[in-house]
């Protein structure tokens, strides 16, 4: 099963994809903000709180089995806590995209993907650092998130591969799975697995989204992004 889907040009598309790319980015920087506001706020206290856990477990004599044994506890909660806000934010919005761009965001992704699901993933071709607008490296990115986010729901896979390109200002994103393959009921209803956002991400870019499954051969998805704005295409 395949699913294919080619940006239109008529006029009133491009003034509704103008619009759409605007809520998309406007999206984007308040998931930026609310990244940083929790990383910065909730990050600060928490380490503030255990600053004051370590005075505080001055006070108690270490011959107090009880204290010591909830002054562990409340550290190990710290810890925990702080390990989740760092990953709240970086869900919302990973610094390292930002700071690094996306191929080093790509590795950080993978990894964690990894980390978390147990299922192995592999870059198999990366380009080297190149420069690439904010918009682009964010669609990329969000849309090989949404990707590793359906494979970890639905796809019951061991092996993830991906491949990202950078030729004739072309940028070419691919993800392939080894899982049950994603069947064409499930991408005529789009909306249920979080399909429509990437394809709209692609689509709001002048690119392409293609998304194909064969049963006991896994799912491949794949996406093609002008690096630069297309001649002619306003874009604000």
């Amino acid at each position: 099963a395949a699913h294919a889907a080619k940006p239109r040009k008529s006029g009133l598309f491009a003034g509704t994809e103008r619009g759409r790319a605007h809520v998309v980015l406007g999206q984007e920087e308040e998931r930026a903000a609310i990244s940083r506001e929790i990383h910065d706020e909730l990050g600060q206290s928490l380490t503030g709180m255990k600053m004051d856990l370590k005075w505080l477990e001055k006070q108690f004599p270490v011959d107090n089995p009880v204290a010591q044994q909830r002054l562990t506890s409340l550290y190990e909660l710290i810890n925990t806590t702080i390990q989740n806000v760092r990953q709240l934010a970086s869900s919302l919005r990973p610094g390292v995209l930002d700071d690094f761009g996306l191929v080093a965001a790509l590795e950080w992704l993978t990894q964690d993907f990894a980390k978390r699901t147990g299922i192995t993933c592999r870059l198999l071709e990366l380009p080297e650092d190149f420069p690439l607008d904010r918009e682009r490296a964010t669609a990329v990115f969000r849309i090989c998130q949404e990707a590793f986010t359906n494979i970890a729901r639905h796809a019951q896979a061991t092996l993830v591969e991906v491949r990202l390109t950078n030729s004739d200002n072309q940028l070419f994103l691919e993800v392939h799975d080894n899982g049950k393959g994603i069947t064409a009921d499930q991408i005529n209803h789009l909306r249920s697995l979080g399909l429509v956002g990437m394809r709209e991400r692609a689509l709001l870019l002048g690119g392409t989204f293609n998304i194909h499954g064969e049963m006991g051969f896994g799912t491949t998805v794949t996406v093609h992004i002008p690096c630069t704005v297309p001649t002619g295409e306003p874009h604000d």
